[in-house]
């Protein structure tokens, strides 16, 4: 599904009312109807439940009109809508939406200022729900005022709020407050997703996030192409490719695995068995020597490819050519986890980017051995792709931690773009961005996969698509997305903070296959 900035969503408004006919007033309609078939599913007695329904001045507030009548259709017999603007100050459709509720008898105040805060706050105690349409997605500025007063009220009234395409007082399109921002149980946004609801911070005020069809046809959102996407199942189906009756190992590629020094011999063996788990057909683990015996008996289908050492017990410079002589028939490196800081081993990884001629993923120490170096990532004759996670970013771009997590989106995009590699940023909400201005969201993760190892799993994975002969975009988003899809199976399965990296490399082969099934 389309990831949406403010303004794209906007425009694809308004291309629908201007180009292809469709009025307003009737994208209006399906909005607050849609919405309120939505809070019924999460207040499933909301008809019981007396409402209050807090309404700005713009189309978000016609939303909430909308939004009254259709709960006054189900059978609510206590809705009260405080409209916050003068009645004879509405425009367009909120006003024709406003005028309906006024002939249907539903009660409108009209508290316009400051002196009516205590009328308020009156209203909100004796309020079982509260339906926040007060700012839509057009709002840019820092929240002020008596606007700001009320969104404070609503927050410190303790009732479930219900937010009206976008919590109020959040940017839709960068997920941070502006100011002050309700705290929303649910959000029914129309239309597409928003950047904003679904990236940090912005999906903590949004709380379940439904997206409302309100009639716009899909040509018109085609066309226009914003080029993000929150990935989810849908997007998986599209992507994975069904093995054929005649097919054999060879068809799935080969993939060179470039991991482990003394001590990190699981992030090798977890790189290993991510990259099977996804259905690659061979896979090779390059190996410092002395590390050989313990691998060959840890795992089982890999095969094992024992070079020259360091002191430190990590891959040697000297393993560089006959590592280059072994990746001439592999379909895809994936290289970086656990093979230490050791400086000779980071020089080894940058002369292995620019003289590897298959796509390879790059995780971890391998990562790090990019500061200052960034240079070699012109040099590559393959596609690359790098799976920091926000400390590595930070590191190797001269930030913070903090300053990454604060503009994830623009850190992403900024990096692939001006290096030409697709980057994957983990954590929450994993975004997957690509030189060419593609960039995917992932909607898959929890909290519990915050443990050693799961970077490696995902390492592997990654390389494992990549190895199948996936486009280098699609394996990363299809290496992510299923990560944290077995991810969240674990999480369900086990106590929240039990969950290991290698428990998912059960789950992964049942996830895959019940994508299959439904392609």
């Amino acid at each position: 599904m389309f990831l949406l900035t403010a303004s794209e969503m906007a425009q694809i408004d308004r291309i629908t009312i201007d180009n292809i006919g469709i009025p307003g007033v009737v994208l209006m309609e399906n909005a607050g109807k849609g919405a309120t078939d939505f809070y019924a599913e999460i207040f499933p007695d909301i008809r019981h439940r007396k409402v209050l329904i807090i309404a700005g001045s713009g189309n978000n507030g016609g939303d909430g009109f909308v939004i009254a009548r259709h709960l006054q259709y189900r059978g609510s017999s206590s809705v009260r809508v405080i409209c916050l603007k003068e009645i004879s100050g509405l425009r367009g459709d909120a006003l024709i939406n406003c005028e309906i509720i006024k002939k249907l008898k539903l009660p409108i105040l009209e508290y316009t200022g400051e002196e009516y805060l205590p009328r308020i706050t009156d209203e909100l105690e004796n309020c079982d729900i509260v339906v926040d349409a007060i700012l839509g997605t057009g709002l840019k500025s820092e929240v002020r005022g008596f606007y700001r007063q009320v969104i404070e009220a609503i927050n410190a009234s303790g009732k479930p709020v219900l937010a009206v395409d976008v919590p109020s007082g959040l940017d839709a399109s960068t997920g941070k407050p502006l100011g002050v921002c309700i705290n929303a149980v649910a959000t029914a946004t129309f239309g597409l997703p928003k950047i904003g609801q679904v990236i940090t911070p912005g999906h903590n005020y949004v709380g379940k996030l439904k997206v409302v069809d309100i009639g716009i046809p899909d040509t018109v959102v085609e066309e226009f192409n914003p080029g993000r996407v929150f990935f989810e199942e849908k997007e998986a189906r599209k992507l994975l490719k069904p093995r054929r009756d005649d097919s054999h190992k060879g068809t799935y590629g080969h993939l060179l695995v470039i991991s482990g020094s003394v001590g990190k011999t699981g992030a090798a063996a977890l790189v290993c068995q991510g990259a099977s788990r996804v259905g690659t057909g061979l896979v090779t683990l390059t190996i410092p020597e002395s590390l050989n015996p313990i691998l060959e008996v840890k795992l089982t289908e890999p095969m094992t490819l024992p070079v020259p050492e360091t002191s430190d017990k990590s891959i040697s410079l000297n393993a560089l050519e006959k590592i280059l002589e072994e990746a001439k028939t592999r379909s895809a490196v994936a290289m970086g986890p656990g093979i230490s800081l050791n400086e000779e081993t980071l020089e080894l990884v940058r002369r292995l980017i620019t003289g590897l001629d298959c796509p390879m993923v790059i995780d971890a120490d391998g990562v790090t051995a990019l500061k200052d170096n960034f240079d070699v990532l012109s040099e590559a004759n393959a596609p690359v792709i790098l799976t920091p996670h926000p400390g590595e970013m930070a590191r190797i771009i001269g930030e913070t931690s903090a300053y990454v997590q604060a503009n994830r989106l623009e850190v992403a995009e900024e990096f692939s773009k001006k290096y030409g590699v697709i980057l994957v940023l983990k954590g929450f909400r994993t975004i997957i961005s690509s030189p060419e201005g593609k960039t995917a969201v992932n909607s898959t993760g929890n909290p519990a996969m915050a443990t050693g190892g799961m970077g490696d799993v995902l390492t592997g994975m990654i390389g494992g698509f990549l190895a199948q002969r996936y486009d280098p975009f699609d394996a990363a988003c299809l290496g992510v997305y299923f990560h944290g899809k077995a991810g969240d199976v674990v999480c369900q399965e086990k106590n929240f903070a039990s969950v290991l990296a290698g428990d998912l490399l059960e789950i992964i082969p049942r996830e895959l296959a019940l994508s299959v099934e439904q392609c």
